[in-house]
């Protein structure tokens, strides 16, 4: 059985095969749905926009603004556990049968765990600004289900010690009156692909449908983020969005690699629709990692630059 990508490319929509996720449920089998809160154990805060997800499978949604969520989970999958995650808390990881316990009970509690601000770097004479990152040309690149919890991402080198002062991306067609994104910039990890959340809080984005006339930039300067290593940015959903139409600025081939998680396949409602006019076209590069699921294209490049404060040579 296949999957069915969509990729714009040299104004065509490209279809891209691959192998069902092992993981994903299929129709006939019986699905466990899981629904709670999630609060801050210190105050009993309620707490918005909590990343919910399968360890090591590709099964994940992100709370509500008011701390709800639902995740649906085949019941092959029961004795799995779930995380969850959220900057400046302890991440929690239950066992699903424990998970349903904490549910009915009350509400999963998350400890404060403050990230430590970074150490400041005394900015050298002579430091010049770079772009990093890709601008795009004429692809369009989108989620296949515009479900929370599901991001895409660029990878931004980093040739030498750099401030990251700012990041821009542009959406080029939009159905949708506004779009809640998560803004995340990870460390590039061992295995080449998204570690750990360098960010010291979450930094959201409200997008309106009127602002993707031009390129949207989010200044990263408050966040105070020294770089020495490549990272990748990603743009997460944290909204669901329902069916329709969400496309950004992307180029194929160059400019990658870029990434996609795709924490599930998503309901017919959440489905992503191309714009008007579009056909096939080419099969972009792909591997997957081995665990997880994010997906890394290595040949297609996100529209996503990021301004960096660069030591001198």
């Amino acid at each position: 059985m296949k999957q069915v990508f969509l990729r714009w490319a040299s104004g065509a929509w490209t279809w891209l095969l691959l192998g069902c996720y092992p993981g994903h449920a299929q129709p006939s089998e019986a699905v466990a749905v899981l629904a709670g809160q999630v609060r801050d154990q210190r105050t009993q805060q309620l707490l918005g926009y909590v990343s919910v997800g399968v360890l090591r499978r590709p099964f994940g949604t992100v709370a509500d603004g008011r701390g709800r969520f639902v995740l649906e989970l085949p019941a092959r999958y029961d004795a799995d556990s779930v995380r969850f995650s959220l900057l400046g808390y302890a991440p929690r990881t239950l066992a699903v049968a424990d998970l349903r316990h904490v549910a009915r009970a009350g509400a999963v509690l998350l400890r404060p765990e403050p990230v430590p601000l970074r150490e400041a770097v005394v900015r050298a004479p002579g430091m010049k600004r770079r772009v990093a990152g890709n601008f795009g040309g004429g692809m369009l690149e989108g989620y296949r289900y515009n479900s929370a919890g599901n991001q895409i991402g660029q990878r931004i080198a980093i040739r030498r010690g750099a401030w990251l002062q700012d990041v821009s991306f542009k959406i080029t067609h939009c159905t949708y009156d506004t779009v809640f994104l998560r803004l995340n910039v990870y460390r590039v990890g061992a295995d080449d692909f998204p570690g750990a959340n360098l960010l010291a809080a979450p930094l959201y984005l409200r997008v309106g449908r009127a602002e993707i006339d031009d390129r949207i930039f989010v200044n990263l300067r408050p966040y105070k983020l020294w770089l020495t290593t490549d990272v990748i940015v990603g743009l997460e959903l944290v909204r669901p969005l329902g069916k329709g139409t969400l496309a950004f600025l992307a180029n194929w081939p160059g400019g990658g690699p870029s990434y996609h998680l795709e924490q599930t396949p998503g309901p017919l409602s959440a489905k992503s629709i191309p714009p008007k006019g579009t056909m096939e076209a080419h099969v972009a590069e792909i591997k997957q990692p081995n665990q997880g699921s994010w997906i890394k294209y290595p040949r297609v490049g996100m529209g996503i630059e990021a301004a960096l404060l660069e030591q001198p040579q």
